[in-house]
C-alpha cells in the first residue's frame, strides 16, 4: 500500500474548498477511491484523514454488541464524526464548517503525511506541534544536536 508522506500547504477559498495535494490524491486513487475520509483528531488540534477503506477496516475489528463495555470508544467517536468528502474535478474537497472550527482553519491548511493516514493542520499550529514533537524526540534520545 502506498503511504502518505510530505508536507504541503494549500489555500482554503471562501467556500471552504481545499485542494488535496497531488501525491495524496495518487494514494487515494491507487485504492480505487474518489474521496477522502476526514474526522477531527481525538488527540491534536487538526483533522485526521485517509481513504474510506481505512475506516471500513476499523469497523471490521469491532464486535457488534448491545452490551456496554464491548465497544472501542475511540472508534465510536471517530465513526460518529467521520465524513467522506468527494474530490471534485480539480482535486478539491469542501471542508464542513465544524471541521474548519475544530482545527482552527481559516485561509490555509497544511497537509502532513503520516504513513497510513494524513493530517490537516492550521499552518501555525502545525509549526508549534512539530517543534514540540522535535523537542520530545531530542529529549528522549538524550541529544541536543
Amino acid at each position: 500500500m502506498q503511504a502518505f508522506f510530505g508536507t504541503f500547504t494549500n489555500k482554503i477559498d471562501a467556500k471552504g474548498r481545499l485542494s488535496v495535494p497531488a501525491p495524496f490524491r495518487v494514494v487515494i486513487q491507487s485504492r480505487g477511491l474518489t474521496s477522502v475520509a476526514l474526522h477531527p483528531s481525538l488527540f491534536e488540534r487538526c483533522l485526521d484523514g485517509a481513504g474510506r477503506d481505512r475506516f471500513e477496516n476499523l469497523t471490521l475489528k469491532q464486535e457488534d454488541s448491545f452490551r456496554p463495555g464491548t465497544r472501542d470508544e475511540a472508534a465510536d467517536l471517530i465513526m460518529g464524526d467521520l465524513r467522506d468528502l468527494a474530490l471534485d474535478g480539480e482535486g478539491r474537497i469542501v471542508l464542513p464548517d465544524e471541521f474548519m472550527a475544530s482545527a482552527n482553519l481559516t485561509d490555509q491548511a497544511a497537509f502532513v503525511g503520516a504513513g497510513w493516514k494524513f493530517q490537516i493542520w492550521e499552518p501555525g499550529l502545525y509549526a508549534a506541534a512539530k517543534q514540540a514533537k522535535r523537542d520530545r524526540v531530542v529529549k528522549q534520545n538524550g541529544s541536543g544536536s
